[in-house]
């Protein structure tokens, strides 16, 4: 979540006239792709409105908000789109924009085993509710983005990075036609990072931030996780990830060859993420947008290099 694009309460205001009228509202500081506000009305709910930047196409919107639809039909948390007239879609300041319900909860400053055991727990449930055939939305941001990516930086001459960006095209290079065929297709998060993870009394309350979500291979969604939950100042936490896992793999059962692609899965998710973060820093400044350091996960794919976290199933 980051505020690039303001608006005026007068105009959210006539968005929001058949919802109720407005208390309060503002910006959203944390995360790097849309512009999010939250909106507290008399009544004294809550909404999130999201106003969609150059990464979130207009297309994708119905899959997103179809998805969080059939999760909350299945018992899992999650925000809601909110329709007016028969809308779920607007426009604010040329930008396309949903209201969406509001979680409760927080993001975990401490992590302790509870936590672990609940958000294995609560994955599952996620997972097993994505397993619906009539969604589909193909995972842009493996492949497709490591070449937008690439394309648009060059050959890195003017990045702050520039060793690490060139390490990475080469292993780019390596990895790019390695992509496990046949695996199970689930209707994923993709974005299983603690800020989109939201807990009230050591339980998961909630999901948020589904804008990234596809299909693709449910390990590569827990790829994603290990690699954001996982490491701290660059050093792998293996007592917190047997928490999860072992929490995970008792409500769920991954097949062998799923299991068997987790050490590829790891390292084209920190590519990923690596590659993305070095965008955003040269292609995304405007608005008030905190960008995280992509040398983290160049650090996490370096791990991987040197270990596969596989052999601990």
């Amino acid at each position: 979540m980051a505020v690039y694009t303001k608006i005026s309460l007068k105009e959210v205001q006539e968005l929001f006239k058949f919802i109720g009228k407005i208390e309060s509202m503002e910006g959203i500081t944390e995360g790097v792709e849309n512009t999010n506000y939250l909106v507290r009305l008399e009544n004294n709910q809550k909404f999130i409105l999201t106003l969609f930047e150059k990464r979130t196409d207009k297309s994708d919107l119905p899959y997103f908000n179809d998805f969080m639809k059939k999760l909350n039909g299945d018992g899992v948390s999650c925000p809601l789109s909110q329709s007016i007239s028969g809308k779920e879609i607007f426009t604010l300041k040329d930008k396309n924009c949903c209201i969406y319900s509001f979680i409760e909860g927080r993001p975990l400053n401490n992590i302790h085993k509870e936590h672990l055991v609940s958000l294995g727990q609560s994955v599952v449930k996620l997972h097993e509710a994505g397993e619906d055939r009539n969604l589909f939305r193909e995972n842009n941001m493996l492949l497709p983005s490591w070449k937008m990516i690439t394309n648009s930086l060059g050959t890195g001459r003017d990045i702050n990075n520039k060793n690490e960006y060139h390490y990475i095209l080469k292993n780019i290079e390596n990895l790019q036609d390695l992509f496990p065929p046949n695996l199970r297709q689930f209707n994923i998060h993709a974005d299983l990072f603690p800020d989109n993870v939201f807990f009230i009394d050591k339980k998961v309350s909630g999901f948020i931030d589904f804008f990234f979500s596809c299909t693709d291979t449910l390990v590569y969604d827990l790829a994603t996780l290990i690699n954001a939950w996982f490491f701290e100042n660059h050093k792998f936490n293996e007592e917190n990830y047997s928490y999860f896992l072992n929490s995970y793999l008792q409500n769920f059962e991954l097949k062998t060859e799923e299991k068997n692609c987790l050490n590829f899965y790891l390292k084209a998710s920190a590519i990923r993420f690596f590659l993305t973060r070095t965008y955003d820093l040269h292609f995304n400044n405007e608005g008030e947008v905190k960008h995280k350091d992509p040398q983290d996960f160049f650090e996490i794919y370096r791990f991987h290099e040197k270990n596969n976290l596989q052999d601990l199933f």
